[in-house]
C-alpha cells in the first residue's frame, strides 16, 4: 500500500467549541425564536432569509474567529500520514496552517474550484469555503440544493475520489446532507465497483443506525468503547480519533522507491532447495505479484531494469515447459 485512503473532514476534528457548532446554533435559535434542536440547515436558512446573508457571514466569522485559534497536535498527527487527498467541510484555516508545520508530506490548498487545475496531489480541498477567504460558504439549506450546480467540478471530484480510493470519514455522523447525495451517486453508478467508506469515531451507534450505514456501504469504525470512560463529549472525540490515527502510524507504508521484484526469487530458492521444477503457473503467480505493485515509473530505474532482465532470464531457462518449445 504506498497510500492511505482519502480522508473527508468536518468540523468536529477542530475539537473547538464554537466550531463544533452548538454555541452559535444556539445563538441563532435564540433570535429567530425557534427551537434549539431545529435542524441547523433550516435555522442557518431561515437566519439568511430574515437577517440577510452578510449578517449571517459576519455572526460566522465572530464566532469561528479563525485568527485566534491554533492548530492542534491532532491536526498535524493527521496531515503526516500519506492520504491520497485531503477534503474538508471546515471553513476555518487550522487544517492549512497546520500542512505548513510539517514536512512531508507537501500539501497543495484548494481553496476554490479554480485552484483544482493547477494543484497537485496531495491536496487539502476546501469543499465548503474558507473564512474570510471564499465569497460564499455552504452553510443553508439552499447552499445545500444548488450544490450540485454550482459546484460540480468539486463533486465530480469527490466521486472520483470514491472511484479510486476508499474514503476515511472522520467528524462526520454519516448523514451530511452532501454526504448523503455523493453516496447515492456511488451506489447508482458503480454498483459492484464503489469503494468501501469508513467512517471513524466515538459514535456510539445504535444497531438500527450501523445497519443503515452498512446499508450505503458505510464501515463504521466506533471506537466509543475504547473512551468510555471519559464524560466530556468532545475530549472523547479527540482521543478516539487520536487513537485511531495513532494506530495508523504504527503501520508501515511502502514507499514507491522500495518496490523491488522478489517474489520470483523466493520461489527458485524454494524448488532449488526441494530439487524440483518450477511449475508454469506459480511461475507467472510470482511475476505477477511484482507487477502489481509497482509504482507506475514511465521509465524504470536502471539497476531494477537489470534485476527484471536477470529475473526473466531465469524464468525462461528454469522453467522446462518453457525451455523445450
Amino acid at each position: 500500500m504506498r497510500a492511505l485512503a482519502a480522508v473527508l473532514l468536518q468540523h468536529r476534528i477542530s475539537i473547538r467549541k464554537c466550531q463544533s457548532g452548538q454555541i452559535w446554533l444556539k445563538k441563532i435559535a435564540e433570535e429567530l425564536g425557534e427551537e434549539e434542536h431545529t435542524d441547523a440547515l433550516r435555522l442557518a436558512q431561515m437566519y439568511q432569509d430574515y437577517f440577510g446573508k452578510q449578517t449571517l457571514y459576519d455572526l460566522l466569522k465572530n464566532e469561528i474567529d479563525d485568527e485566534i485559534g491554533q492548530p492542534a497536535e491532532l491536526y498535524q498527527q493527521l496531515l503526516t500520514l500519506p492520504w491520497a487527498e485531503v477534503l474538508t467541510t471546515n471553513w476555518d484555516t487550522l487544517l492549512e496552517r497546520a500542512a505548513r508545520e510539517i514536512h512531508e508530506p507537501i500539501y497543495d490548498i484548494v481553496n476554490k474550484k479554480e485552484d483544482l487545475a493547477c494543484c497537485h496531489s496531495p491536496r487539502i480541498v476546501k469543499l465548503h469555503g474558507t473564512i474570510n477567504l471564499s465569497s460564499d460558504l455552504i452553510f443553508t439549506q439552499e447552499d445545500y440544493r444548488h450544490y450540485p450546480q454550482k459546484y460540480g467540478i468539486f463533486v465530480n471530484f469527490v466521486r472520483q475520489m470514491f472511484v479510486e480510493n476508499e474514503l476515511c470519514l472522520i467528524g462526520f455522523s454519516g448523514d451530511d446532507p452532501n454526504f448523503l447525495q455523493w453516496i447515492g451517486w456511488v451506489r447508482d453508478n458503480l454498483q459492484s465497483n464503489e469503494r468501501r467508506i469508513y467512517l471513524v469515531g466515538a459514535l456510539n451507534l445504535s444497531s438500527a443506525k450501523r445497519k443503515y450505514l452498512e446499508s450505503l456501504n458505510v464501515a463504521p469504525i466506533d471506537l466509543s468503547e475504547l473512551v468510555a470512560d471519559i464524560d466530556d463529549r468532545d475530549l472523547k472525540h479527540k482521543t478516539a480519533i487520536k487513537l485511531f490515527l495513532t494506530q495508523l502510524s504504527n503501520i508501515e507504508v511502502k514507499k514507491a522507491w522500495d518496490w523491488f521484484p522478489k517474489q520470483f526469487d523466493e520461489i527458485i530458492k524454494l524448488y532449488s532447495r526441494n530439487q524440483e521444477e518450477i511449475k508454469i503457473d506459480e511461475a507467472l503467480s510470482a511475476l505477477r505479484k511484482d507487477r502489481e505493485p509497482y509504482p507506475e515509473w514511465i521509465i524504470c530505474p536502471n539497476f531494477l531494469r537489470l534485476s527484471l532482465i536477470v529475473q526473466i532470464y531465469r524464468f525462461w531457462f528454469l522453467i522446462p515447459d518453457i525451455s523445450r518449445q
